[in-house]
Formats: C-alpha cells, sequence, structure tokens
C-alpha cells in the first residue's frame, strides 16, 4: 500500500470514501485475487528462447560471462536458455548483448 503508485491512489480513493484500513485491504485483496483468476484462465505464452542457447555457444561465450555483462543472478542465464524464465526485460537485454557480441567479434 505505500510502495505502488496505482495502489496509493486506490487507497486514497477508498479513504475519501470512507472506508476504514480493513476494508481497504480487503478490497485489495478482492481486487489481486480477480487479477490472478484472469490470468489463470488466459495465460500468456512464455516467450521462445531456445535459440539463445545454441547462440552464445557458437560464439564460445560462458553463462557465467552473460550473467556478469548482465548483471544476473548465476542461475538466470540458464533459467532464460530453459525457457523457465518469463521476465521479457532481462530475455531482451540478453538478446541486445549477444547481438553486441556477435558484432564484435564480426
Amino acid at each position: 500500500m505505500s510502495k505502488d503508485k496505482g495502489t496509493r491512489e486506490y487507497v486514497a480513493k477508498r479513504i475519501e470514501d470512507g472506508k476504514s484500513k480493513n476494508e481497504i485491504i480487503r478490497c485489495l485483496k478482492r481486487y489481486v485475487a480477480r487479477e490472478i483468476y484472469r490470468v489463470m484462465k488466459n495465460p500468456r505464452p512464455a516467450p521462445l528462447t531456445n535459440d539463445l542457447r545454441s547462440i552464445r555457444l557458437a560464439m564460445g561465450l560462458t553463462k557465467a560471462m552473460a550473467d556478469a555483462a548482465l548483471g544476473t543472478w548465476p542461475t538466470a542465464i540458464s533459467r532464460i536458455e530453459r525457457g523457465k524464465c518469463r521476465d521479457l526485460q532481462v530475455i531482451s537485454e540478453y538478446r541486445v548483448w549477444l547481438q553486441k557480441q556477435s558484432s564484435k567479434s564480426n
């Protein structure tokens, strides 16, 4: 309730409506439950990442090099390459990094 801007605005609106803190929390829980249900009913497909490992290996790069360059945890690249990660930002950064490495070697 104190970190997210949208949630703070929602809480402020509910306070203006005369809701108590417990009522606001209950409303937020309902909102979260609806969002989770919506995602469960209509899951978004995981991005395809099965080509990244072969690209990395063809350039002779290690996972440790990629992790260090991207500032991620040591297992992050492995999870991306196996399709276990849905973090689109990290996947995008990884693709860009691989392209940069490819252009350096050419």
